[in-house]
């Protein structure tokens, strides 16, 4: 991800919109809290071209929050110190309050609950996809295109999902990618299947015809060799794709580490060019693939 996740510019942009001053204690807690709580976002280092302003969105949010509980706390605390807090007169002291049980979720915080779910909105997207889930500890943006599973994508064993829509621009090699954009996208099913399979690296098997949420097309797994150094391809991505609002900007499409096996479903949904992308490694256990087919075969879409 290219997003900044910097807490002083966070924190710097809070407050050019409102106080022109915080105290260095609350200032330093919420840099501390911030810093504690981050996290690699459902998204981890997957990559779409309006990610980075949901991710920027997101923690800025996330900073006012902090700020102001972390502000209230301290304000508070400052005041329980003094007997007159309360105004001319005061004179009573506040009491500590018990913390009632809390009730452990069957799913990790954050994880998607069980049962139908936005998985792409019109407008992120080109056609709209719900989805269902059928297992615990699935996470992902509401709408925005991404799952992952156990918030863990990446090698050795982790297993994710992410969509594409509309054209797109196949690199000729993955890793040295930069100067073997085509000159034109892939627009049709057949187009795209035959960009990949020509990929340099990438092991392609055989397409299949599928069929999805009532729509045609063909399903491919494509591979990153077991030996991939990511630090050599160009930028450091390994990457399969440019979309074609933004050509020449990098892969939007990047992958996350040697070994990965990627499973697309490529549709035709009433001429949209669509992605179905689902990633996992051999070391993902079986019922987390599993799950993930049971995710795409479950897809309904809804036209704009």
């Amino acid at each position: 991800m290219t997003a900044s996740r910097d807490p002083d510019r966070l924190i710097h942009a809070f407050l050019d919109e409102g106080l022109d001053e915080l105290p260095d204690p609350v200032y330093d807690a919420v840099r501390d809290r911030i810093e504690q709580t981050r996290q690699r976002a459902v998204i981890g280092p997957w990559r779409t071209s309006d990610m980075n302003r949901y991710l920027k969105i997101g923690l800025a949010a996330a900073a006012v929050v902090v700020i102001a509980v972390v502000g209230f706390q301290f304000l508070g605390n400052s005041n329980l110190g003094n007997s007159n807090s309360g105004g001319p007169g005061a004179t009573e002291t506040m009491q500590p309050t018990a913390t009632p049980a809390v009730t452990p979720e069957p799913s990790a915080a954050g994880a998607l609950p069980l049962g139908p779910h936005t998985l792409c909105e019109i407008g992120f997207c080109d056609v709209g996809m719900s989805i269902t889930i059928g297992a615990a500890d699935w996470y992902g943006e509401g709408g925005g295109g991404i799952l992952i599973k156990n918030d863990n994508s990446d090698p050795p064993d982790g297993a994710g999902m992410i969509v594409f829509t509309g054209d797109l621009y196949v690199y000729g090699d993955p890793c040295l990618w930069s100067g073997t954009e085509p000159d034109s996208p892939a627009t049709t099913v057949d187009e795209l299947v035959a960009a990949l399979a020509a990929q340099a690296s990438r092991d392609a098997s055989a397409p299949v015809d599928v069929t999805v949420g009532g729509y045609a097309g063909k399903s491919i797994t494509l591979h990153v060799p077991d030996d991939a150094v990511f630090g050599e391809c160009n930028g450091g991505y390994f990457g399969s794709w440019e979309t074609a609002e933004v050509p020449s900007d990098g892969p939007d499409r990047y992958h996350q580490g040697p070994g990965q096996i990627d499973e697309l479903w490529i549709l035709d949904v009433d001429g949209v060019l669509t992605v179905i992308d689902t990633a996992h490694y051999a070391g993902t256990p079986a019922e987390h693939v599993e799950e993930l087919r049971a995710i795409v075969e479950s897809l309904q879409f809804e036209l704009p």
